[in-house]
């Protein structure tokens, strides 16, 4: 039997490397809330201890900091974290003590067990079952499972492969042209415990110069293919929300 992965994955996601882009997308992205609004009906945040794996810039790490007691800010790229430490620095003195930012991956987290309330991880490390490159995640849920406090939840963000407008894209343009891949996934968290729900929103631009920048980040040089298959500054967006009480 192939031994699990313990040292840190680290994709090296294009956001890394455009912090303003990165930005853009994460603001145009689910602008009304509906995943956070999910998430709360599951598991009020207000005075919770939060852990956000793959925090990324930590867009959504020092929002979670506005309700939660605190948040650990777990990420393992170093471009990434240089991005997050810069938000803190910025971020107010209400904010700034309440975030903690880790480098490390998901398949090792430096927290006790049972520390945490919550854990959130949004287009990070699990992405369900190994294939052509995706590693296996299993060492991460082990410890994602292990921080988690009796009664704590695990949120797992990742996008809905079957319908939407981004969905689309993804199929024609992106990873998602592969067969029966939505129903893989879907199974592969269902095996451990996971509920799926659909969260129906969308990207939200300013400007349609805006979308095309951030599809552009995305799609690569397949992003000026996908662009016509968008009308405006707008493209459907469901979510697929993996989740899981401990």
């Amino acid at each position: 039997m192939t031994p699990l992965p313990t040292e840190p994955f680290v994709y090296d996601y294009p956001g890394a490397h455009d912090a303003v882009t990165y930005e853009l997308e994460n603001r145009i992205a689910d602008p009304d809330g509906r995943i956070e609004a999910l998430m709360e009906a599951h598991a009020p945040m207000r005075g919770r201890v939060v852990a956000d794996i793959g925090a990324g810039g930590g867009f959504h790490a020092v929002r979670y900091a506005e309700r939660a007691a605190h948040v650990f800010a777990v990420e393992p790229s170093a471009k990434m974290l240089a991005q997050l430490h810069r938000r803190i620095a910025g971020e107010s003195e209400a904010i700034r003590p309440r975030v903690s930012v880790m480098a490390a991956g998901a398949e090792a987290i430096p927290l006790a067990d049972g520390s945490v309330d919550i854990v959130h991880s949004r287009f990070a490390y699990f992405f369900g079952p190994e294939r052509e490159q995706v590693r296996s995640c299993e060492p991460g849920i082990r410890e994602a499972l292990r921080i988690l406090r009796p009664g704590g939840h695990f949120f797992i963000v990742d996008n809905d492969l079957r319908e939407g407008d981004f969905a689309a894209l993804l199929r024609e343009f992106g990873y998602a042209a592969e067969p029966g891949l939505a129903d893989r996934i879907d199974a592969f968290w269902a095996g451990r415990g996971f509920a799926a729900e659909t969260v129906m929103s969308e990207w939200r631009a300013p400007s349609r110069g805006a979308l095309e920048r951030v599809v552009r980040m995305e799609f690569g040089d397949a992003a000026e293919a996908a662009m016509t298959r968008v009308a405006g500054h707008r493209i459907g967006y469901r979510y697929r929300i993996y989740h899981r009480a401990r």
